[in-house]
């Protein structure tokens, strides 16, 4: 029963330090916009600005973006735009593409004709994910990491130094008996002198 406890506390182990890992690389993997990248996908936990910017999502979605320069008129382009001095992704069609030694500058299918460059657009593939930007916002804020990353993080590292401790006990242990039996035994017998 100890040995299928220690196996199973040593899985434990390996998911929690996976989970630390990938969170952690969530929370430093960001972009200069914000937004948590790797490679050529991008990350946006969907919000309620998010959900009237972006086509088909809900709050609490997940959307990852993958970046691609193969865009023609008439696609669907996510964007970055600036929304209360903050950087937010943004959906619209694109209408008209120019292009120049340097970039290409896409005008986009609204009132305004707003017209951004290259270096703004994310891509036009993406997939949705319901709850899991939900679950990835709670994970990424402060109180979310302090309780469920770096907290079952302590426990194990605290697990590890009570096992550490116990195995040098033990040896000590085994060491002092193994010198109590080296040792010569003090059995001497006295003679017998009758006294006259």
């Amino acid at each position: 029963m100890k040995r299928f406890l220690n196996w199973v506390w040593s899985i434990f182990e390996v998911i929690i330090i996976v989970y630390v890992i990938a969170i952690t690389c969530f929370i430093l993997c960001r972009n200069e916009h914000g937004f948590t990248q790797f490679g050529e996908y991008t990350f946006d936990n969907i919000s309620l600005t998010d959900e009237r910017n972006i086509h088909d999502v809900k709050k609490g979605d997940l959307l990852i973006i993958k970046n691609s320069n193969d865009i023609k008129v008439g696609d669907m382009i996510y964007y970055y735009a600036v929304y209360n001095d903050k950087y937010v992704i943004k959906t619209n069609a694109v209408t008209k593409i120019e292009k120049d030694d340097f970039t290409n500058l896409y005008t986009l299918n609204d009132e305004d004709g707003i017209t951004i460059a290259s270096t703004r657009v994310l891509g036009k593939y993406a997939s949705r994910h319901s709850n899991l930007g939900a679950i990835l916002d709670v994970l990424e804020s402060k109180i979310g990491f302090l309780f469920l990353v770096l907290l079952p993080i302590m426990v194990v590292f605290i697990y590890q130094v009570y096992e550490f401790i116990v195995i040098i006990r033990y040896e000590r242990n085994e060491d002092e008996e193994d010198d109590g039996d080296d040792k010569p035994t003090n059995n001497k017998k006295t003679d017998n002198i009758e006294v006259l």
